[in-house]
């Protein structure tokens, strides 16, 4: 892979995280914890943990 093309992904894997980010913080749903466990999870899983966020993690939770 070029270098070029390498640091395209690394930026728009940069941006996914951070709109990931906002999106957890501001998610009414969770509790402090939840969003702490959340944040983890984006943080060390990158891709995969905004994909689980967006699929699993912004719906309603049962109190």
């Amino acid at each position: 892979m070029e270098p070029i093309s390498a640091s395209i992904f690394s930026i728009i894997f940069f941006i996914i995280f951070i709109v990931t980010i906002v999106s957890i913080v501001r998610n009414p749903n969770h509790g402090a914890f939840g969003k702490f466990i959340w944040i983890l999870v984006a943080f060390f899983l990158s891709l995969l943990g905004s994909i689980l966020w967006l699929v699993f993690g912004r719906g309603r939770v049962r109190r």
